[in-house]
């Protein structure tokens, strides 16, 4: 990967949005821009766009409109130890 293709400003045609990101998707039909492939798959159902609202999407503090999953709030960890991990993988 270059830093050309890391810093690269892609562009619609029709609507003029820019956004920039590997992942980042951009849909033809509703003009709204996602942060991932799976984003931008939660906004289509049976070929028809959701709004992002619809589809369980808030939208990023990027510095361009872009929309995906929430995030959690907290930074507290899913298990307080490794330990606790580990019982909980070996449960199923």
């Amino acid at each position: 990967m270059t830093e050309e293709t890391m810093t690269q400003i892609n562009t619609c045609n029709r609507c003029h949005t820019q956004w920039t990101g590997l992942t980042t998707s951009h849909c033809d039909g509703c003009h709204h821009t996602f942060s991932s492939i799976t984003a931008f798959d939660a906004h289509r159902r049976a070929g028809t766009c959701r709004t992002p609202q619809e589809a369980g999407l808030v939208l990023l503090d990027r510095a361009y409109p872009c929309y995906g999953s929430p995030v959690r709030e907290t930074t507290e960890p899913w298990f307080d130890t490794l330990d606790e991990l580990a019982a909980a993988i070996h449960q199923d």
